[in-house]
């Protein structure tokens, strides 16, 4: 029997936005950002509250335009951008001693010690020499790496780039960071171990805006997600609630004869909405909605003479959110 069906997951209508942040530390009203005739943000409008917040969208979605208006590095040609009150274009100096930068890509002074780049980025960012050292020796300390502290960075590995990047991040203590790919290219025990560096630092009260790919890390360790298309904010809120939506939804098993799983799917999806069918080793798999108990379900089964080999809850993943997010504004 061919495949009758199959939608994925979720369908572009089932994922909705949840309520707002409230107020935040960085707040987009209404933003507009132009780059000739290509509009970059379209009416963009967020709320990024304290804690780790998920930035997510597709390459030339809008992010790094988002970000260069809140450092001020470029005037919208509507709408404002303010950090903790500042204005994003008259406050961009005092807004930047705020932030901090992990970069996705490596552009780092390779024939300086770990200790003499995190200095030397903790003094461009305004601090003394007498309070950079003392700080640099701690931050390097609290990304784990004591030992390697005084090797030129040329020597270091991926990892070790990855984590000299957040400490220079972090040195002259930001209440804003920053975090562009922050696991990239790390191994499993890596990618671990800097996700717990991130929960460490947003306890001490930072709001942290995290860009990532690896949509599991940004459901590990962010509680608040902001999905980007096409300049626009498609969707954002707590992760928890957006993930909640597919709590109706349930996936089961059954097996018959074709004949009689043919009758039970025709009875089903006049009762209940059928998202998927497929069908492998003569037993469909099948992904309902159904807000109501299961017992209904069962009795259609056995009237139909096919048998239920399992019945589960089928919850959304991040992917199915921000797949379906992307797909309502192509």
């Amino acid at each position: 029997m061919a495949e009758r069906s199959d939608t994925g997951a979720s369908s572009p209508e089932s994922i909705k936005q949840t309520a707002p942040f409230g107020k935040g530390n960085i707040v987009s009203e209404d933003l507009v950002v132009r780059y000739g005739h290509v509009t970059a943000l379209d009416h963009f409008s967020v709320e990024v509250p304290k804690g780790v917040v998920g930035l997510l969208g597709p390459n030339g979605a809008g992010k790094s335009t988002f970000i260069k208006a809140v450092l001020g590095l470029l005037k919208p040609q509507q709408g404002k951008v303010t950090v903790e009150g500042l204005d994003s274009i008259q406050d961009r100096l005092s807004i930047r001693d705020r932030i901090g930068y992990m970069p996705e890509h490596d552009c780092l002074i390779e024939s300086m010690t770990g200790v003499e780049l995190v200095s030397y980025m903790g003094r461009i960012a305004g601090m003394s020499k007498d309070d950079s050292i003392p700080r640099s020796h701690e931050v390097l300390d609290f990304v784990g790496l004591t030992e390697q502290r005084y090797r030129p960075i040329s020597t270091y590995s991926t990892g070790m780039k990855q984590r000299i990047k957040l400490a220079q991040a972090i040195v002259h203590d930001p209440s804003i960071i920053f975090l562009d790919e922050p696991t990239s290219g790390m191994d499993p025990q890596g990618r671990e171990e800097m996700l717990e560096l991130i929960g460490r630092i947003a306890a001490s009260d930072k709001s942290i805006l995290l860009s990532s790919h690896i949509l599991h890390d940004v459901e590990k360790v962010c509680k608040k997600v902001v999905i980007i298309s096409n300049g626009k904010a498609v969707t954002q809120g707590d992760i928890d609630a957006l993930l909640a939506q597919g709590d109706e939804r349930k996936r089961m098993v059954v097996r018959g004869q074709p004949e009689a799983l043919r009758l039970f799917i025709v009875q089903l999806s006049k009762e209940l909405e059928v998202s998927s069918v497929s069908e492998e080793f003569k037993q469909f798999t099948v992904v309902i909605v159904n807000p109501k108990g299961s017992s209904r379900i069962f009795e259609l089964a056995q009237s139909s003479g096919v048998q239920i080999r399992s019945y589960l809850p089928e919850r959304f993943t991040l992917e199915d959110v921000f797949i379906d997010a992307v797909k309502e504004v192509k």
